[in-house]
């Protein structure tokens, strides 16, 4: 099991150096659009290329897949770094976005798998995703200070470790190119758009976040310190998710956590320091996590059978694809046209008030919610 577990952080920690990407973009001089633009190609990837991946995942064994995608990615990664100009880069995210993209869902099945057969709660190991990506962040953070190219080092070593250590993969990993049949009910539909927008949002803070440590003239390294301070903020909600969800009921938890993700950014123009800033983002502990969390609990208590299967998979559709997308692309257009910080403030203010009009909705059309 430890071997599973350092190759959950090594996942994570993929997902670290990712964020950093658009830090590299910035320094680079790329514009706001085109960060969001090339910032916008993971998630864009995740809605063509996942039943890509379990399809070959069951072809190929997931072990071989990792393995194989993990040095390509290196190929392409390397490829971003030594070609000049926007288009090249372009093209060459695409590429290396789709080898990468593999990496977490593929691993994340076969963790929730494992978790399952041995009854081991999944947020325990979920933990180790955490851990990973908090080192990483703050590592990276540091030696960007030296030069992006050792950004690309740690990279390139990640993927090394994880296509050598895939060989522990042994959990069979369930999917097709086809969606599940059963129809997915409107009252989730419509939750999922709640979800695509908080997670925009979301995602927007983390990429231009950079372009604010940029115009404030901070500290480069501020950025990978910030990311690796704000994995860490998750820690203490996935040591007692399932006690806090039960003391406040799932609807309650997810209700709160977009709450936090439209005061997050409304509050980011108001900092007036690099530590002011820096606690600001502590509140991510209560965003992404508490979201994605809260939601897999709805459809887990209110779904069976072949509707679970279908409803779910339009949920990681809008958590891992629109929402991302729509954070990153029309994020940049709205911060080339105002700034970043009316941008921070017009999404968060949007936010909240998306969340106080349906709070009546969230509370009212899951009845069969539970506190045990």
């Amino acid at each position: 099991m430890h071997f599973l577990c350092i190759i959950e952080a090594l996942v994570y920690s993929v997902l670290a150096c990712s964020s950093l990407m658009s830090q590299y973009f910035a320094v680079v001089g790329f514009s706001p659009f085109e960060i969001g633009l090339l910032m916008a190609l993971p998630p864009l990837t995740s809605i063509y290329a996942n039943y890509i991946y379990f399809d070959l995942a069951k072809r190929l064994s997931a072990k071989r897949l990792i393995k194989v995608f993990s040095f390509c990615a290196i190929v392409s990664l390397w490829a971003i770094f030594l070609f000049e100009g926007f288009l090249a880069k372009f093209i060459f995210m695409v590429v290396f976005t789709f080898f990468q993209g593999s990496l977490l869902p593929i691993v994340e099945s076969s963790m929730i798998s494992f978790s399952q057969r041995l009854l081991v709660p999944y947020s325990k190991i979920r933990i180790w995703g955490t851990i990973g990506y908090t080192i990483t962040a703050f590592l990276s953070g540091r030696i960007v200070k030296l030069g992006f190219i050792w950004l690309f080092f740690v990279y390139s070593g990640i993927f090394f470790l994880i296509a050598m250590l895939s060989e522990h993969l042994r959990e069979k990993i369930e999917g097709s190119r086809r969606r599940s049949e059963g129809s997915v009910p409107m009252n989730f539909i419509i939750l999922f758009g709640i979800v695509t927008v908080c997670v925009g949002f979301n995602l927007f803070n983390s990429v231009f976040l950079p372009i604010v440590v940029r115009e404030r003239a901070y500290d480069l390294s501020i950025v990978g310190t910030t990311f690796s301070l704000m994995a860490l903020s998750e820690l203490p909600f996935l040591f007692f998710a399932e006690r806090i969800r039960k003391k406040l009921t799932t609807k309650v938890l997810f209700i709160t956590g977009a709450v936090v993700i439209g005061t997050r950014l409304v509050l980011v123009p108001f900092t007036q320091s690099a530590t002011a800033l820096v606690l600001v983002q502590m509140l991510h502990g209560w965003t992404f996590i508490v979201i994605y969390y809260s939601c897999i609990g709805l459809m887990r208590e209110n779904l069976k059978d072949q509707q679970l299967l279908s409803t779910q998979a339009l949920f990681w559709i809008a958590l891992q694809g629109i929402g991302p997308l729509i954070g990153s692309t029309v994020g940049g257009m709205i911060v080339e046209k105002t700034g970043v910080f009316n941008a921070y403030l017009l999404f968060g203010l949007i936010c909240l008030g998306m969340v106080i009009a349906s709070v009546r909705f969230v509370m009212s059309r899951f009845p069969n919610l539970q506190k045990s």
